[in-house]
């Protein structure tokens, strides 16, 4: 069983209520790899959450002090860190800098 991975060109700027299945699809077909039966697709989750319309004004992001501390020690952005935290369902261990969560879809994150 061979296994190749190819990137799906020419996706455009994804944006809320985009059909995204929809837009890989044709996107995937136009750049001369179209999809097949048992083929598996690989997304982002920044492309996911655009398309649900899950993005957020940094500045409109009230850090909690927990957040705020993370981010002066390690050099991150507190609003940032806070949005990491608020996507998460615990922190399953931190390393330095990095911050290992699971998500509340179950996923561990890091």
């Amino acid at each position: 069983m061979a296994v190749s991975v190819i990137a799906v060109e020419g996706l455009p700027e994804i944006a809320e209520g985009d059909d995204l299945a929809a837009m890989i699809v044709e996107s995937a077909a136009a750049g001369g790899v179209p999809l097949a039966d048992g083929d598996i697709v690989i997304v982002t989750s920044k492309i996911v959450s655009k398309s649900e319309g899950r993005t957020v004004d940094l500045d409109t992001v009230e850090p909690s002090p927990f957040a705020r501390d993370f981010a002066e020690r390690w050099e991150k952005e507190p609003g940032i860190v806070e949005l990491v935290l608020r996507e998460s369902k615990r922190v399953v261990r931190q390393v330095g800098p990095v911050l290992i969560t699971e998500t509340r879809h179950g996923f561990v994150c890091a």
